[in-house]
């Protein structure tokens, strides 16, 4: 049988070397992560040829009446700062990558570890995967439909800038999308972790019903506690992995975080500014802003699921504890091995408490969560009544 998810993660990770994000390869045979001549010159050319880009083609100031034809200075305000947030972060994630290199290599192979004991989790995650791939290309095509829709209302060094800011913005789409699919992993691990410790909880339920001496027993209860204390060391292991994530990765969740939150609040300004101005007095067409609001659609869908698929594995943990906490209701007379096991377990939970957070700056909760929908929503009613008042 064709294995057409391996081959979309195959594709990802090729097409993260044509953009220069990876530093190092992968042996998908035998799970191996290692360095290699090849890939730190390609990786090392690559980048250096994006510094030099930026370097001679990101001038002061050109016109950015691209998708606007009589844009106000609050319109240009907002294109330049969320061009420069584009080309920063593509920059900056180039550059902490080649920092977290050692670091990110090691998550990798932890990561392949759990895979090679469960292979199954990819069959599991096939559906998002595809669903991912196809979320991340649409958006792609259409931003490329975008750029050409622009090519005859700019210049020539604004078509290079142009080319610029699409190069960084693939770079941060591989980089986004190479981190959903890590969560991704993670979270089916939780979801597999939380079916065997309910299998665990029902067959320890079960010994209620056996008589408490005899040989049947006592084994049962032994193979429950082996089992049970081998799932907190899987979960101990993918949390202390989560752990790494969130430092290897921490200036490019800032920087993405950063930059759907900005793209929310122009993305409504700039919407209101079609309503209010109409789009033949902006030098748009009706074919532009179907392709543009379909590109908004496919790219916050995109966003969406980035963050539903951490705050996901927060639930699963939330899940577990739940789970665990189950064997308060049993009848007392398990052994007294398959009770520590219950209590280690337990314990295990508490002293070392599941947080995740970007660079220990904000938390990423449902509770955070609620806080920056709202905090989008006043912030983009401020902006458009400034542009009421002042344009």
């Amino acid at each position: 049988m064709f294995d057409w998810d391996g081959w979309l993660l195959k594709v990802v990770y090729y097409y993260g070397f044509l953009v220069g994000i990876s530093n190092f390869e992968v042996d998908w045979n035998r799970c191996r992560v290692f360095k290699t001549r090849r890939s730190t010159i390609f990786a090392i050319v690559h980048n250096v040829l994006a510094w030099v880009l930026v370097l001679n083609y990101w001038k002061g100031r050109v016109s950015f009446n691209v998708l606007f034809g009589k844009a106000n200075k609050l319109h240009e305000y907002v294109v330049v700062i969320m061009s420069g947030l584009r080309v920063a972060s593509g920059l900056l994630t180039i550059t902490t990558r080649w920092r977290r290199r050692r670091q990110i290599m090691r998550i990798l192979r932890r990561l392949f570890r759990l895979y090679l004991a469960k292979p199954q989790v990819k069959r599991m995650s096939r559906r998002a995967i595809l669903i991912k791939f196809l979320n991340v290309c649409i958006t792609d095509l259409l931003q490329i439909t975008l750029g050409l829709d622009a090519l005859h209302r700019v210049g020539p060094d604004l078509i290079l800038g142009m080319a610029l800011q699409f190069c960084m913005v693939s770079l941060m789409t591989v980089a986004i999308s190479q981190y959903y699919l890590v969560m991704l992993f993670i979270r089916t691990q939780y979801v597999m972790l939380n079916s065997e410790l309910r299998s665990v909880i029902e067959e320890a339920r079960g010994l209620r019903y056996r008589p408490h001496r005899n040989g049947v027993f006592m084994t049962k209860c032994c193979d429950l506690s082996d089992r049970l204390d081998d799932l907190a060391q899987q979960q101990d292991e993918i949390q202390s992995i989560v752990a790494s994530i969130a430092g290897a990765f921490g200036m490019q969740g800032l920087l993405v975080y950063t930059a759907y939150y900005l793209s929310a609040i122009s993305t409504a300004y700039l919407t209101y500014s079609l309503v209010k101005h109409g789009i033949e007095n902006l030098g748009m067409t009706l074919g532009t802003v179907a392709v543009s609001l379909t590109w908004c659609f496919f790219y916050y869908v995109d966003a969406l699921r980035n963050l539903f698929v951490v705050l996901s594995i927060q639930n699963e943990h939330r899940t577990l504890i739940r789970i665990i906490e189950e064997r308060t209701v049993f009848l007392p007379g398990l052994d007294i091995r398959l009770e520590l096991s219950f209590e280690n377990f337990q314990f295990q939970l508490i002293r070392n408490p599941f947080t995740m957070s970007v660079m220990k700056i904000f938390p990423i909760n449902h509770g955070f969560t609620t806080l920056m929908f709202a905090s989008l929503f006043m912030n983009s009613i401020y902006l458009i009544q400034y542009d009421m008042a002042n344009f």
